[in-house]
């Protein structure tokens, strides 16, 4: 869930960095900048991304194949209008159940070659 929150913030008020990680005491300065400056600053939320063409990069394949993929759904995938955005988690794991599917396959065949021997 995304929420929209507006705080103001004036020119006297500074925000308190103690204990912060080092990315929220960045927040925190711009902020305080902003404030001292009269500046308006929006902060959003949303989740980590990719094109087909992106993901296929990742995952060494072409882009037909991943929007294939994501019609079969073997990759879930959003709709932003018409267009697919897949998520980089998603992404991450397909890429690892690929891993997986080529060493139970890699195994397979070793078993089937010492069978042979």
């Amino acid at each position: 869930m995304i929420r929209s929150v507006e705080v103001s913030l004036s020119a006297a008020e500074s925000l308190p960095t103690t204990g912060l990680p080092g990315w929220a005491q960045q927040v925190a300065q711009i902020l305080d900048y902003a404030a001292q400056e009269g500046m308006v600053v929006e902060l959003t939320a949303r989740p980590d991304t990719l094109t087909p063409a992106q993901a296929a990069s990742r995952l060494g394949m072409s882009r037909a194949t991943v929007t294939r993929r994501v019609h079969d759904g073997r990759i879930t995938a959003l709709r932003v209008g018409n267009r697919i955005r897949i998520p980089v988690r998603e992404v991450e794991r397909y890429r690892e159940s690929l891993m997986i599917e080529m060493a139970r396959l890699d195994q397979d065949g070793i078993e089937d070659d010492l069978n042979l021997g």
